[in-house]
Order: C-alpha cells, then structure tokens, then sequence
C-alpha cells in the first residue's frame, strides 16, 4: 500500500483550521466587495467630475 499524505496544491493549508462558518466566510468576504466597489465608485466620481469654472 502506498502511504497517503496531503497534497502539495491543499489550498486550505493553515486556514483549515480556522474556526469559522461558510455562512460567516461569505458575509465577511461580501462585505469586503461591497467595499472594494464603494471605493472604485468614489474614485471614478472624484476622478470624472466638472471642475467650476473649466
């Protein structure tokens, strides 16, 4: 029998063991893209706006 070992590519690495729920996992990686595209949002709009008198 040839001995099982985990594999080189197990992305889960040290975050397997955290102690933290899918549900949580995707409210607080959600929440990071609502920011993530609020920031896109507000730089676009600073970036694009009129200046008074141009």
């Amino acid at each position: 029998m040839w001995p099982i070992a985990a594999a080189w590519a197990d992305h889960g690495g040290p975050l397997r063991d955290v102690p933290a729920s899918p549900l949580t996992s995707a409210l607080v990686f959600a929440g990071l893209a609502l920011l993530v595209g609020a920031v896109v949002v507000v730089v676009i709009a600073v970036l694009t706006r009129k200046r008074p008198g141009a």
